[in-house]
């Protein structure tokens, strides 16, 4: 999983507690034009210019996270005042926006448009029908957890520096947690439940973690950060406090956004071609393939004759972590001997590091953070679980079998070296816009890919682990279609989740929560992997004998992450995915 933000708005998803904004890609390929010097494209370029930077203004982790660092002494107003001034300024950013509709003349920049318009739309949706500011107990104690963990991995400054401003956002812990009191008004008791479950681990952060920045600072500015610390460790435990006495009284259930709001936002936002009918279909075909594989590969592996690759086992994490960082190496030199893709020479460093016990909780199999999109330090991190083998949630007992999968998911080929290519794309919009679709299916496209190509000949754990996954991903979108349009229960959804993906129950539970407080996420993965799979079968239609899975995966990584209709469109002149999703009543052909 890349700590990324996924949806459409990049103020909105700090505020749901995920992270920092994904973009584009760009490789040595040729990359889109950057415009075509229309009035009215221009026009649209300035707009997105003014939207994003409001956006990142009133989101200050996202603007560290994305490597500005100009509000890294601030967190998010949840007030009134706060919150009506973003909701008006909004409403005109999109009256604005549709009264320059198209947007321009070109296909570029016509795609441009429909990328500033997700992103707003986006935004406004999450707004409208999630309102996690009233409803998500949440968000306010992760702007205080987040707040603090985008200082620490980097040190982009100098210890008193950033000391100085991880104390500044402790300080106001406090006031964010109060504000949350007050505007919690329908409070969905699931939602409240996990807020309290993750200050409980929480205090390792502000602890442990925190002596990071100590290194270099004077007894003055010691004092300053570990006062700050203290204030914030007592407002959360307080407000832990008060979500607990409260959550008896809380409506359990509630967070469906209902059919119709949900197919509009797979339209709209993430311009897709289905509906959410036509994806359950599509997600129940997959699951039943997945099974099929799973059996064929327990035969291949039965009567295969010739070595068998084992993963070691590992006496500390320590040993673990630096076997990770071997098996990268081995995954670019695979890519490279195959000709898979381009790894361009900007590249940065890709670095393993222990998963801080406080964010354990939330992020059971790790995270991924990419470099930020205006980051001079082009560094990745993918922060792994302590190796424990008595840990069996899902994630930790498939590392303990096989690192590759997930790592060529969120390394190289996967999410880091995507958001590496893409903050060179040379337009703006492209550059900052966000489509989760692209980004989790390139991600999942790449692990069966190396599997087809040879990675895991010898090694059938690896080939295993790759099978399940699929399985899984196929689960992840019957749940969140079945919890997004109210046709599953959230206990309802663990039971379908730990059955059909074959995975323990506290990996679903923790899944299945994170998918109730924000749908559409869980159907990025097979989604995207389909659509890329009928664009290369596209390409070579096109290209006959010159195609080439190198030429077209640096071909498709120079659109950036965006919607992959958009990119059918631009590279091979076919509106028909974009069509369906502009216009619903159209007839939807399945793939």
């Amino acid at each position: 999983m890349a700590r990324v933000c996924s949806r459409r708005s990049p103020a909105l998803f700090v505020v749901l507690g995920l992270g920092s904004l994904l973009c584009l890609a760009v490789s040595s390929a040729a990359a889109p034009a950057a415009g075509s010097g229309d009035p009215q494209a221009a026009a649209v370029q300035a707009l997105a210019r003014r939207y994003y930077a409001f956006t990142w203004q009133a989101s200050p982790i996202a603007t560290t996270e994305n490597g500005l660092h100009t509000e890294d002494d601030r967190l998010t107003d949840f007030s009134d005042a706060a919150d009506r001034a973003y909701g008006n300024r909004l409403r005109a950013f999109r009256n604005e926006l549709a009264a320059l509709a198209p947007g321009g003349t070109t296909v570029h920049d016509q795609i441009d448009y429909l990328l500033l318009r997700a992103d707003i739309e986006g935004d406004w949706w999450q707004r409208t029908y999630l309102q996690a500011r009233r409803r998500n107990p949440a968000i306010y104690e992760e702007e205080c957890t987040n707040g603090l963990f985008s200082l620490l991995p980097k040190q982009f400054a100098p210890n008193a520096v950033r000391a100085r401003d991880a104390a500044a956002r402790m300080r106001q812990c406090a006031r964010v947690l109060e504000q949350g009191e007050r505007n919690l008004t329908d409070p969905v008791r699931e939602f409240g439940v996990v807020a309290s479950q993750e200050i409980a681990g929480a205090d390792p952060l502000f602890t442990t973690s925190l002596e990071s920045l100590t290194p270099g600072l004077t007894p003055a500015q010691r004092a300053n950060l570990y006062g700050a610390r203290d204030s914030a460790l007592r407002a959360l435990h307080a407000y832990k406090a008060w979500v607990d006495r409260h959550l008896p009284r809380w409506h359990a259930g509630g967070f469906a956004v209902g059919k119709e709001q949900y197919d509009w936002m797979l339209r709209r936002v993430l311009l897709l071609p289905w509906n959410s009918d036509q994806l359950a279909y599509m997600a129940r075909l997959e699951l039943a393939r997945d099974r099929a594989l799973a059996a064929w590969e327990h035969d291949h592996e039965a009567y295969t004759a010739g070595p068998i690759r084992h993963q070691p086992a590992f006496t500390s994490t320590a040993a673990f972590l630096r076997y990770y960082q071997d098996q990268t190496a081995r995954l670019v030199a695979f890519i490279k001997s195959h000709h898979l893709l381009t790894i361009p020479p900007y590249i940065g460093a890709f670095k393993i590091v222990p998963l801080p016990a406080a964010l354990a909780p939330i992020y059971p199999g790790g995270f991924m953070n990419p470099p930020g999109t205006f980051d001079r330090d082009q560094t990745g991190f993918y922060f792994v679980p302590n190796y424990n083998p008595s840990n069996t949630s899902f994630f930790a007992a498939q590392a303990r079998q096989a690192v590759l999968p997930v790592l060529g998911h969120e390394g190289i080929p996967g999410h880091f070296l995507q958001f590496s290519i893409a903050y060179k794309n040379p337009d703006f919009i492209r550059r900052v816009h966000s489509d989760s679709v692209f980004a989790e299916g390139w991600a999942f496209y790449g692990e069966e890919m190396l599997m087809r190509t040879g990675l895991y000949d010898d090694d059938p754990a690896g080939r295993a682990a790759v099978l399940h996954l699929m399985r899984h991903r196929a689960t992840r979108v019957l749940v969140d279609i079945g919890l997004a349009t109210g046709r599953m229960t959230l206990p309802e959804a663990i039971s379908f989740f730990a059955r059909n993906a074959g995975i323990d129950r506290a990996t679903a539970y923790g899944e299945a929560t994170r998918f109730a407080m924000g749908p559409g996420q869980a159907i990025d993965y097979l989604t995207g992997k389909m659509q890329i799979e009928t664009l290369l079968a596209q390409a070579q239609d096109r290209e006959g004998a010159r195609f080439s899975l190198r030429s077209f995966h640096d071909r498709l990584l120079s659109f950036g992450t965006v919607p992959l209709s958009t990119i059918a469109w631009e590279w091979f002149g076919d509106r028909r995915w974009i069509d369906r999703a502009m216009n619903p009543i159209a007839p939807i052909q399945m793939p």
